[in-house]
């Protein structure tokens, strides 16, 4: 009786087990999809072919699909880290420190040149003649004073915190890069600089203004007496200070970009120093988006930042606007330039897309402009095109550029596209020191 029992014990639990993955396999997505709960591609279902049988590789492949899109999955993935950070013993401030994750966006298909395309751009590059507008760069042989320049974070009390510190090495190949890009412009062009802090590093201010005064930063300081004339160096420091002291909403709290109002008050910056009249914020339509949990919270996903949650103000361009994927100089497909569809940072521009695209306005300046940029230019950009015919952008990083793709380096874009003054806008993360600034911006030059 008992065997008996047993037996049909396990039966049952083999029936079970086979219902279940029978239902998964019936069910359950067969395609990759994107889960911006999780920032990640969650896996689908693999093709099944005889290499890959013979291979061995379907079975990791299958098992990852399992493992990614079985019953009620988001729901026991959130339910377990619900738990696990009841027990928790860190402290809000050092979970709002933590490392926080590109929002992902997925791959594009690889972009191919036609053979009308690879025919008319030998034609340009042959009646093209030398830039001989192109300014006239004096080589610098200023070297950097002190041995370091630093961020500063400085407190009631009188005292003072580095937040980031650079070295007089690290300034120095600054300095030659950002010379080498402001060479390429034609003449009357520039080049404007801003190297902006992300929000854990603005999170130290601008959530303990009570024990906190201010921040400045010896970077631009530094950076000043080593470049050329037509560069433009700006302090998103000195920029957003007084906003923060004010309590005006510059940077997410869970996410580690600046919010569009502080995209708009350092394009604003940007812009007034060339001498434009800049169009104010409130003349901009606006919707908002409520409860997004940003990069920093999807690092850990405590639940201790859910009480911090952010909204995302999204400005709406003042005209009609469009934008494409760019390679070699040529539109490609159309591209968003407010994704409504979006409910976190991707809400700008869709996302990241490389080689390059290009944002139109509907402004007739006669005036073009590039600006490289990592994910904070996605929503700078827009602010960009009131005074622009065309802003293109570009991104080097590997997950979004490829030189096959783009098919030329900035020099011939720059020509090629009639730019008039290039941004550079560049988070912490790739600013200087980093391979970003120190490899891949003089790698894709020519």
């Amino acid at each position: 009786m008992r065997r008996k029992l047993s037996f049909l014990i396990t039966l049952w639990w083999v029936i079970l087990c086979g219902a279940i993955g029978a239902c998964m396999l019936l069910f359950a997505g067969k395609t990759p999809v994107v889960s911006e709960e999780e920032n990640r591609t969650l896996a689908g279902m693999p093709a099944i072919s005889f290499s890959a049988l013979k291979s061995g590789g379907i079975s990791e492949s299958f098992e990852s699909f399992l493992t990614d899109r079985f019953f009620l999955r988001s729901e026991l993935v959130d339910g377990a880290n619900a738990l696990k950070h009841v027990f928790s013993a860190l402290t809000v401030d050092e979970l709002l420190n933590a490392e926080g994750d590109e929002v992902f966006v997925p791959a594009d298909e690889p972009v191919t040149q036609t053979a009308q395309e690879a025919t008319q751009t030998q034609q340009e590059d042959a009646t093209q003649p030398e830039e001989d507008d192109q300014q006239e760069q004096a080589a610098t042989t200023t070297t950097v004073t002190g041995d370091t320049a630093s961020v500063w974070l400085n407190h009631r009390d009188g005292t003072r915190t580095a937040l980031q510190t650079y070295s007089k090495d690290d300034i120095q190949k600054a300095a030659t890069v950002l010379n080498q890009y402001a060479a390429l412009l034609p003449v009357g062009g520039k080049l404007h600089v801003m190297l902006a802090p992300r929000a854990q590093s603005t999170n130290k201010f601008a959530l303990h203004l009570d024990t906190e005064s201010g921040w400045s930063s010896e970077i631009e300081s530094a950076l000043q007496p080593l470049v050329s004339k037509n560069v433009v160096l700006h302090s998103a420091y000195d920029i957003l200070q007084e906003p923060i002291l004010n309590g005006d909403y510059v940077y997410f709290r869970t996410d580690h970009h600046w919010t569009a109002r502080g995209a708009y008050l350092a394009a604003e910056a940007m812009l007034k120093s060339d001498g434009y009249q800049t169009v104010p914020l409130k003349d901009y339509s606006e919707k908002t988006i409520e409860g997004f949990l940003g990069s920093i919270y999807l690092h850990n996903r405590n639940a201790k930042l859910n009480d911090l949650a952010d909204q995302i103000e999204v400005f709406l361009p003042l005209l009609p606007a469009k934008s494409y994927r760019v390679s070699n100089a040529y539109k490609k497909n159309e591209l968003p330039v407010i994704d409504e569809t979006k409910t976190n940072y991707l809400v700008f521009l869709g996302g990241t897309t490389g080689p390059y695209r290009v944002l139109e306005g509907g402004y007739h300046t006669g005036r073009n402009m590039l600006l490289v940029c990592d994910s904070f230019g996605n929503s700078i950009a827009p602010f960009f095109m009131p005074y622009y015919d065309d802003v293109y952008m570009v991104d080097f990083r590997d997950e979004y550029y490829t030189r096959r793709d783009a098919a030329d380096g900035v020099k011939a874009y720059i020509r090629r596209l009639n730019i008039s003054d290039v941004y550079i806008v560049l988070s912490e993360t790739n600013g200087i020191g980093t391979m970003y600034l120190n490899q891949y911006l003089p790698e894709n030059i020519n």
